[in-house]
């Protein structure tokens, strides 16, 4: 179990925090798991607020204007993705596709330095490695691993 540490309350350990080891060694590790849809819920309605008090200050570094950009973005690959499965009834061609995995790896670019951003103020606030990796739900050993390889990735021109 976690503890809130604002609210001194328990939190259900995220799913995969138990399991072994080896169970992540895989490939496709690269990846933390999905977060259980109640622990999810959980963290969508703490930050709520903070996403309020946010949209009340002047824009910051992800402001209200990059964040739109981002969301409209994952709405177009989206589009196109239910475009090339026939959902739309307007077919995706090859350059729809070849755009979308351009915005794709920009998103994934955002996301990557969000992470790394997340796990540096983890740090900051006196969270253990061993807690983030439960919280992410992957080896201690695994997280930092990511961490640095986020961090070079930012580093790099």
């Amino acid at each position: 179990m976690l503890e809130d540490q604002s609210a001194g309350a328990l939190a259900p350990d995220p799913p995969g925090a138990r399991d072994a080891p080896d169970a992540l060694s895989s490939p496709s590790a690269s990846r933390p798991p999905a977060p259980d849809p109640v622990v999810l819920d959980s963290a969508r309605l703490r930050l709520a607020g903070l996403r309020a008090q946010a949209a009340a200050q002047p824009v910051g570094q992800l402001g209200e204007t990059a964040s739109a950009g981002l969301i409209d973005d994952i709405q177009a690959v989206g589009a196109v993705l239910a475009s090339a499965r026939s959902d739309l009834g307007i077919p995706a061609d090859a350059l729809d596709v070849g755009a979308a995995l351009v915005v794709l790896s920009d998103l994934r670019s955002h996301i990557d330095h969000l992470e790394t951003g997340l796990l540096d103020a983890a740090e900051r606030v006196g969270l253990n490695w061993d807690v983030i990796a439960a919280i992410i739900g992957i080896p201690a050993d695994e997280a930092q691993r990511r961490h640095r390889r986020l961090r070079g990735r930012q580093a790099s021109p």
